[in-house]
């Protein structure tokens, strides 16, 4: 059975679960959400005080919700102690209904998901930011410490001439500006717009985008192959590398798209396995749904014979695979699970789904 490059928890909902903390700033009020594009990319930290540095007094994004305290039914769906959890904080571009960001603070934080990765590598790869006059950005930015891997540089996809230049922040996390001239972006005051899609690395892109059209509903809404000298330098690619690139989610909203990238002459370490809470840097992208059911249902087109009993519906119900034949047969459990999204002290449904490869999704129905 093929391994999957990039795991199912993508489709993951469990950044919505919060506990009730003993202290909580007040809460933004959550805009309508569309179930094809990611509501929250969840960041585990070392230093929440550093973080929010970062993305609301740098970035100019606005904090949703922030709660101290112990998350106990969060910290159970990763597998982990009651008290795993000390800190969160969701985060949003003012104005911006998907592509927000969610915090988390670990007790015992793990170790680095990126540490010694190369850029070609199967790993959560790079948050994009949208950025307007990207060279004041990169300017600003570099006065105040962060380093770059290269200038500005420029390049092409399909019609579409846009600029980006690649820095470091905390937590092993790449972040990439990105501008592209003459398009008005959603951005903060001070200029920047966080998230209008993450980027993540892929052995097989064809086989990731069937199962996140088939499963999620998603749409692609792009796709180009980038090679060449200018790419190689911005990417930190070897001579004569390309990659294809593919953008899937709401075509309808700028914001919370997956950018999966497949690259072509190159060997790629899979660093999938190191995507567990605790570790630090990107772990998972946050998915809610009106009802589950459609989504469930469509999980059972993926059938090639092998399955897997589930606990969804009945006993006799199955989640099954073949479509995308590195999908594996999952094990789908209930949950109980705490949402903001809800009234206090309301609960959810959801379902976790673990994969084959033991990753993790959770799913909550509003």
């Amino acid at each position: 059975m093929q391994r999957r490059a990039v795991p199912i928890f993508l489709a993951s909902v469990c950044a919505m679960i919060f506990a009730q903390s003993a202290r909580c700033a007040p809460e933004a009020p959550l805009a309508p959400v569309s179930s094809l594009a990611f509501a929250y990319v969840v960041i585990s930290v070392t230093d929440m005080d550093q973080a929010l540095g970062l993305w609301v007094d740098r970035f100019g994004m606005q904090i949703v919700t922030r709660r101290d305290g112990h998350d106990a039914a969060l910290a159970r769906v990763w597998g982990l102690s009651q008290d795993a959890i000390i800190d969160q904080a969701l985060l949003r571009t003012p104005g911006a209904t998907q592509g927000g960001v969610h915090l988390v603070r670990f007790k015992l934080p793990g170790p680095i998901v990126r540490e010694g990765a190369a850029p070609t590598d199967l790993v959560l790869k790079s948050v994009d930011l949208a950025v307007v006059d990207i060279q004041k950005r990169y300017d600003e930015l570099a006065a105040a410490g962060y380093q770059f891997r290269s200038p500005v540089g420029s390049m092409q996809a399909g019609k579409v001439k846009f600029l980006e230049a690649h820095m470091s922040a905390h937590d092993g996390l790449n972040i990439v500006l990105v501008e592209i001239p003459g398009k008005h972006e959603l951005t903060s005051a001070k200029g920047y717009g966080v998230v209008p899609q993450v980027v993540l690395t892929t052995g097989d892109n064809v086989r990731e985008a069937t199962f996140f059209q088939g499963l999620m509903g998603m749409s692609q809404v792009s796709s180009s192959r980038l090679a060449g000298p200018e790419v190689e330098k911005t990417i930190g690619l070897p001579p004569g590398a390309g990659l294809d690139i593919r953008i899937l989610g709401d075509p309808k909203n700028e914001y919370g798209k997956l950018e999966i990238v497949q690259y072509e002459g190159v060997h790629s370490k899979n660093l999938y396995p190191r995507t567990q809470a605790p570790a630090r840097g990107m772990l998972s992208v946050t998915y809610i749904v009106s009802d589950l059911s459609p989504l469930l249902s469509r999980g059972t087109t993926f059938s090639d014979g092998n399955s897997t009993p589930s606990s969804v519906g009945s006993r006799n119900s199955t989640w099954r695979r073949g479509s995308v034949p590195s999908a594996g047969p999952a094990i789908v459990t209930r949950a109980r699970i705490r949402t903001p999204l809800s009234e206090p002290g309301t609960f959810r449904n959801g379902r976790c789904v673990r994969s084959s490869d033991a990753r993790t999704i959770v799913i909550v129905d509003r």
